[in-house]
């Protein structure tokens, strides 16, 4: 008998105990999110041209090979849910590092036809910067009041600003090269696609990762088709209200 009045008591005290629970932890914020995260653009690309012009009535030319690495990134996305598990989300991303450039420049005689000289150098610490607003529908997946996926897709702008060597200059009667380094700049349309998952640790807070595709192409004065952004994967905060 007493144990069964104990049994019973405990049952009752659980109900209570989980009825309680249900009343003091409320469930997450769905309405709006914000998140930075901290990541890597793992992806290189390369930059080569050749180019020539007149010296001393023959050619001389420049071929230059440049390849841009990855690095570390910034991102930041906010957005609000318009309706059930569909948001519209807006971000800004930031790139940067700096590479080396190999430049082949060939210079002919000033007196005797068909003697060019050949000058390989290399242009250290070039900067490539990019800048990125991502634009994105958004679908969440939930699993648990903490745990849910968020899938998106969209266009991206993305600024890319280059150093390269552009060209070089022959002083007069000599075959000597001075490379010129300039900065060249445009805007890349693309798309992007990523998968963020989030862990709530409060209501409101959380902490999460995420893995996404954004770039295109864009065509620089000394640079066609050049490819900007790439694969990013990173972690970070969020914020839900």
């Amino acid at each position: 008998m007493l144990t069964r009045t104990i049994l019973i008591m405990a049952g009752v005290f659980a109900a209570v105990a989980s009825d309680a629970r249900a009343q003091t932890t409320p469930p997450p914020a769905t309405l709006g999110f914000v998140n930075v995260n901290f990541g890597a653009q793992p992806g290189t690309s390369d930059i080569g041209r050749t180019a020539s012009f007149p010296v001393y009535g023959e050619e001389a030319t420049l071929v230059t090979d440049q390849k841009n690495g990855g690095g570390a990134m910034f991102e930041i996305t906010g957005g609000y849910r318009f309706r059930g598990n569909w948001a519209a989300a807006i971000g800004f991303s930031n790139f940067q590092n700096h590479t080396d450039s190999s430049a082949v420049a060939t210079v002919p005689h000033p007196l005797v036809f068909n003697a060019p000289r050949t000058i390989n150098t290399s242009v250290a610490d070039l900067s490539h910067s990019e800048r990125g607003i991502h634009l994105s529908a958004v679908w969440f997946y939930p699993i648990t009041n903490q745990i849910d996926l968020a899938f998106s897709a969209g266009p991206s702008f993305i600024h890319v600003k280059q150093e390269l060597v552009s060209s070089f200059t022959v002083p007069p009667g000599t075959q000597d090269a001075n490379f010129n380094v300039e900065t060249e700049s445009g805007t890349a349309f693309g798309v992007n696609l990523g998968i963020d998952g989030t862990y709530l640790i409060t209501r409101n807070f959380g902490a999460g990762v995420f893995i996404r595709y954004a770039g295109g192409q864009e065509d620089l004065p000394s640079a066609e088709d050049m490819r900007v952004g790439g694969f990013q994967a990173g972690v970070g905060g969020r914020l839900r209200f």
